[in-house]
């Protein structure tokens, strides 16, 4: 029969560390502590590529596609800083570069470009992103994909659900008539 002690990591059985959290609105760097280290430096991601734009010509009236949303757990070696770089509006990509403490990188792809629907196959490769609402003039509008927690989020076309003007950081894509697509965001929980 085991002791309770026995699964908690800290000595004496005193708890299983502080949880700590940081978040990047914008790209900047991420370095792991000693203590983070020492208590076996498993780290949460949560990582959103940046939306696409929408789109309105002549005959179509479409959302940009949501980016990517990543959830997982990654272990860190070292605290030698890691890159991390927000993806900007029109789809850019998000990435935790964190092969530079022991891990492997870690990538959310940007929004595709409007129009893509969950056929698509650019949507494969893509956890979590959500496609762009689409509309042909005098055709009910399609709706756009849910992307994950609120994140991700298709833009919509005329008269359907989604974003008009992404919110900064939500990875979702923007509305039709070439509104913008939100950036990307990541948030680093772990316990120490």
């Amino acid at each position: 029969m085991a002791n309770l002690s026995d699964f908690l990591p800290v000595a004496g059985g005193g708890g299983g560390g502080i949880p700590k959290y940081q978040e990047f609105t914008t790209s900047g760097t991420f370095t792991p502590s000693q203590a983070l280290i020492d208590a076996g430096g498993r780290i949460g991601l949560f990582l959103v590529g940046a939306g696409q734009n929408g789109v309105n010509n002549t005959s179509t009236m479409t959302g940009g596609g949501g980016g990517e949303v990543i959830m997982k757990y990654i272990t860190l070696t070292n605290t030698n800083s890691i890159t991390v770089t927000v993806g900007a509006p029109s789809g850019g990509s998000t990435t935790f570069a964190a092969s530079s403490a022991g891990a492997t990188d870690e990538v959310a792809l940007g929004g595709t470009g409007a129009g893509a629907n969950h056929n698509d196959s650019r949507y494969n490769s893509r956890q979590g992103a959500g496609f762009g609402a689409h509309m042909r003039y005098g055709d009910q509008a399609a709706s756009a994909g849910s992307g994950v927690l609120g994140y991700g989020v298709g833009g919509g076309a005329f008269y359907s659900a989604g974003t008009g003007t992404a919110k900064a950081n939500s990875g979702s894509g923007g509305g039709f008539s070439s509104l913008a697509g939100g950036s990307g965001f990541v948030r680093v929980t772990w316990f120490e």
